[in-house]
């Protein structure tokens, strides 16, 4: 292990020692090449090149080489250029207004005329133009991101505004507050995020950025469906690049106030949605007048402000932008909850209250025109104290708990030009979130839940204290010669995360299960109503401390052939300690194309290898959870540990004074890779681990393969249509697998069931006193695929006008969902995992549509829309039972003697048509903008899962199945908070520009 981290920092020093005498261009800077040949097309070497940033006065000089060409690597996004090109004997040429995109080398040919005549210029590749290369995405700049309607202004909601997104509500964890989104074979953890050219992943549950950036702060994000370059890795495809702005020669800056009234907000859905086309026979309630939406009034106030400006002219400016959310949301409880669990009041509202503080501070320094410096620092802080709507519908208040979180991050970029075509970029980062999660219960108490048509959960008893650090070096270069543009860059990042529970926090006392087939009041229940009884038992270790090494190489190599193509070739390499994987190599191989010399239309396509990262947090379960640590056990009616009321808990089971004979058989979590450790520790224990099949040693780095091939073409002036084709198969996904499963019961029939103690009698380790009956371990044993086609239509050619349609028809399947969140699997079993687990993903959509348009009127008056439409998603039916006896009531049904497949269903579509209208008011320099959003305005019911999933388990499906909530007789439904996205809704905007 020593010898092989060796090997890895020899290789990263002698990429470095390679690349110093090179150029960089990095996801966050551009560059621009200037070709200039004569009328004949030959190449004019030694023609002087010039270039200037016009809002910094940042200048550079160049000669044409021999090919007749000048590179600018490494320009910053901020402000446009002007440049000029001059020789001896032609006339001079000069262009202006050339806007950059991140990421991205732009393309100038002048051809030079002789005496005064006006030379012919061609642009390729700036933001204005088709892009031509692999990296497939959607640009959006300040000025876009202030004209689109965005709800609460989330910097996590842009991304949806590029159909190749899709939202990713429903698969948990919503207490971050923030908008998840999944693309190609999905993930939510595994898209990667580069913040002004530095990994700004939050690394130990990868759930968003570690860093929330104020969305005044933005210059340009970069939504990247497939980010090809071999500058970006630990992801599937995926990646956002976002770049901050910096101050220039003027002062300006902003003041705003959002507001969103709760009083504005519609209050009621229609009952349409309620059942979904795909069930025949589940019909909605007679009694059933409207479907009421979670949150309402969601009542929310919005300070933000933004400056910048020069501190001394040409060389030091600043900028700095802050925002601070109010959030109330209401929910309401069931009048179903027993009596005594309610405000004394009889007020079944439920208020909770969301607050956080932004922050992005930004210096940039000039030394000379060949050496600069820009300093970074964030902060993201909020807490929720009903996050997730953990208390409403019938959840009860005693469910209260409070999230919180905090983050500081700095960053430093030292960028120095060698030469004319060498350049250097080094970035230092620090990412401190602390706590990175915590979850604190309001009244620690015993936990009592029930599923089905019926269902209430009481109590609550989750606790964690969790946080993360990550110190970051990076290097990014690269070399301008000839036909080639090549970059090498490296990075090594340190990452250390630790505390106390889990995500989304740890149970300290027990939790009862009722059988969900019961329907009396929890008053009425009694100890023979119980499924099962789970309560934690500590053996010692209950905290820890987990460090990890992430180590990048790549080196990528823009080649030109003609004046037409362009070869895109790169080669990557991954290492992360926290795995046994040593071989990530991911070549990535691509091709841009402007057929003919046009520079309106390109052709586009690539091939590139992917590794994704394993979250700390996966990896943390194992070290808490094992034979020595906090472990929890279950036990049904009869077994040991069962308790003898539903109120003499928890039960007094201390390993220290115990004997083993009187502690329950119990489920643990266990590290692959460590099998000689586990035959030591398990004998200690009388058990033996040789027993359990399938133990992994070794876990590796999932792998993602992508494949492109697309073209864009602009027709007329400014009006752009692109399509490109996505191929992504993805192996080795990471979930946890029981090594202990009982064996398979296959059904044929309904009605079929295996006691819990037949199916214990088949564990390979028999789960008695002293023992364990779940032994769960990370392993590789997912597979996804997608195949989409992505459509950008756009249209640019009017200062008035700014049009944009994206639409996405795809499909994505798989055995696993890649975050582990989703449907659990119908036999527990690791035979039974594979292809029959195969279906589509719980994010599917085949297809979504997203239409953004905003026009400028006389009088300085703006009206827009932002409109999308997405196909219904896939939902999973279960018999509501344990049929198989493995603890789990994942069980399907058997229907025309088969079990059904996964995800056999499908929900409603979803529909959300917005609009704004915005005016200006100007006072000199002055602008005073007054600005009104709708969201929803046809208040559709956009529901996103099903609270009704169980078939049951005879011949035919319950009554209730696949309805969107348990509703009885009532005249109102209430879905979950994370199947039901927001009704009709307002913002209202003050904006004060200076």
């Amino acid at each position: 292990m020593m010898l092989h981290r060796h090997r890895v920092l020899l290789l990263l020093m002698l990429f470095a020692a390679l690349a110093l005498p090179l150029a960089a261009q990095s996801p966050n800077t551009a560059t621009l090449v200037v070709a200039v040949a004569d009328q004949a097309g030959a190449p004019v070497q030694g023609a002087h090149v010039s270039l200037v940033n016009v809002a910094t006065g940042a200048t550079r000089e160049a000669t044409a080489n021999n090919d007749g060409s000048a590179t600018f690597p490494a320009l910053s996004l901020t402000g446009t250029y002007k440049v000029t090109v001059s020789h001896e004997g032609f006339g001079n040429e000069e262009r202006g207004n050339i806007t950059l995109r991140a990421g991205e080398t732009a393309t100038l040919r002048v051809k030079l005329l002789v005496g005064s005549q006006t030379a012919e210029v061609t642009v390729y590749g700036t933001a204005e133009g088709v892009r031509a290369d692999p990296q497939i995405g959607m640009r959006l700049d300040s000025t876009r991101i202030d004209e689109t309607p965005i709800l609460g202004r989330k910097v996590t909601t842009l991304p949806l505004l590029n159909a190749a997104f899709r939202q990713a509500k429903g698969t948990g964890d919503l207490f971050v507050n923030a908008t998840y989104f999944v693309t190609g074979a999905g993930g939510r953890r595994q898209t990667t995020v580069t913040l002004d050219g530095a990994n700004n992943d939050e690394a130990w549950g990868r759930q968003t950025m570690i860093a929330t950036v104020p969305i005044g702060a933005i210059e340009e994000m970069t939504l990247l469906s497939n980010a090809f370059s071999a500058e970006y890795g630990w992801t599937s495809g995926p990646a956002l690049n976002i770049v901050t702005k910096s101050g220039t020669n003027a002062f300006n800056g902003e003041l705003l106030y959002m507001s969103r009234p709760g009083s504005g907000q519609a209050k009621h859905f229609s009952t349409s949605g309620f059942c979904p086309p795909s069930v025949d026979t589940c019909t909605t309630p007679a009694t059933l007048d409207a479907i009421n939406p979670v949150d309402v009034p969601d009542a929310l106030n919005q300070f933000s402000g933004s400056i910048g400006g020069p501190i001394v002219r040409d060389r030091t400016f600043f900028f700095a932008s802050a925002d601070y959310t109010r959030q109330n949301r209401t929910t309401f409880l069931s009048s179903a909850l027993p009596a005594f669990v309610l405000p004394s009041n009889g007020d079944l509202s439920y208020t909770g209250h969301y607050r956080q503080t932004l922050f992005d501070g930004r210096v940039d320094h000039s030394f000379t025109p060949s050496e600069s410096l820009m300093l970074r620092t964030n902060l993201d802080r909020f807490y929720d104290d009903n996050p997730q709507d953990a208390v409403g519908g019938t959840n009860a208040p005693s469910v209260a708990r409070r999230y919180s979180r905090k983050s500081v991050t700095g960053q430093a970029n030292l960028t120095s030009v060698i030469d004319e075509n060498r350049l250097n970029e080094a970035r230092f980062a620090f990412l401190n979130g602390d706590p990175v999660t915590r979850w604190e219960a309001q009244t620690l108490s015993t936990t009592y839940t029930r599923s089905g048509s019926v269902p209430f959960t009481i109590g609550q008893s989750r606790l964690s204290d969790l946080h993360g650090r990550q110190l970051q070096f990076a290097d990014t270069l690269s070399w301008a010669r000839g036909d080639h543009y090549l970059r090498i860059g490296g990075s090594a990042i340190h990452h250390t995360s630790g505390g106390t529970g889990s995500e989304p926090g740890t149970a300290v006392l027990g939790t009862f299960t009722f059988k969900n087939t019961t329907t009396a009041p929890f008053d009425q229940l009694t100890l023979g109503d119980v499924q099962q009884y789970t309560q934690p038992i500590d053996f010692g270790i209950n905290s820890y401390e987990l460090s990890q090494w992430l180590y990048t190489a790549f080196v990528q190599d823009s080649m030109h052939i003609g004046n037409d193509l362009t070869l895109d070739l790169g080669l990557r390499y991954d290492r992360q300690t926290l795995t046994d994987a040593k071989k990530n190599i991911a070549p990535r191989l691509g091709f841009g194309w402007h057929p003919g010399g046009d520079p309106r239309l390109a052709v586009r396509g690539g091939y590139g290898m992917y590794y994704t990262q394993i979250r700390a947090n996966a990896i943390a379960s194992a070290l808490v959870g094992g034979l020595d640590g906090l472990t929890t056990y279950t036990a049904v009616p009869g077994q040991l540990g069962f308790p003898t009321c539903l109120t003499c808990v928890p039960l007094a089971l201390d390993p220290r004074t115990l004997p083993s004979s009187q502690i329950p058989a119990r489920d643990i979590t266990i590290e692959p890779g460590r099998r000689s450790f586990y035959e030591a520790q398990f004998a200690r224990y009388g058990l033996n681990f040789d027993l359990l099949p399938n133990y992994p040693d070794e876990l590796v780095n999932p792998r993602s393969q992508v494949m492109t091939i697309g073209a864009e073409r602009e027709f007329g002036r400014g009006f752009f249509v692109g399509s490109d084709f996505v191929h992504q198969h993805w192996t080795d996904l990471d979930r946890t697998v029981d090594l202990n499963a009982p064996s398979p019961f296959d059904r044929t029939a309904p009605g079929q069931v295996r006691t819990v103690a037949a199916a214990n009698a088949t564990r390979p380790i028999l789960p008695v006193a002293g023992g364990v009956r779940q032994v769960n371990v990370l392993m590789n044993l997912g597979e996804a695929n997608y195949n989409g086609l992505q459509t950008q239509i756009s249209y640019r050619g009017n200062p008035r006008l700014l049009a944009s349609l994206s639409y996405t028809l795809s499909k994505a399947t798989n055995t696993a969902e890649p975050d582990g969140n989703g449907v659990g699997p119908n036999q527990s079993i690791i035979s039974r995992l594979g292809d029959e687990e195969e279906g589509p993903s719980l994010l599917d959509q085949r297809h979504r549509a997203v239409l953004t348009l905003a026009y400028r009127l006389p009088y300085d008056i703006t009206v827009g829309t932002l409109t999308q439409y997405a196909s219904a998603r896939p939902f999973n039916a279960t018999t509501g039972i344990d049929n198989n006896g493995d603890g789990a009531n994942n069980d399907r049904p058997v229907v025309n003697g088969e079990v059904l497949k996964k995800s056999a269903f499908r929900g409603t579509p979803t529909e959300d048509i917005g609009a704004f209208v915005e005016g200006r008011i100007h006072v000199l320099d002055r602008t005073l903008l007054l600005r009104v959003e709708g969201f929803n305005l046809t208040n559709h019911g956009n529901y996103l899962g099903r609270g009704q999933t169980v078939y049951g388990d005879t011949g035919t499906p319950n009554a209730t199945f696949g309805q969107l909530v348990a509703a009885g007789n009532a005249a109102n439904a209430l879905p979950a908070f994370a199947n039901v996205d927001p009704p009709r809704m307002f913002q209202l905007q003050i904006r004060y520009v200076f």
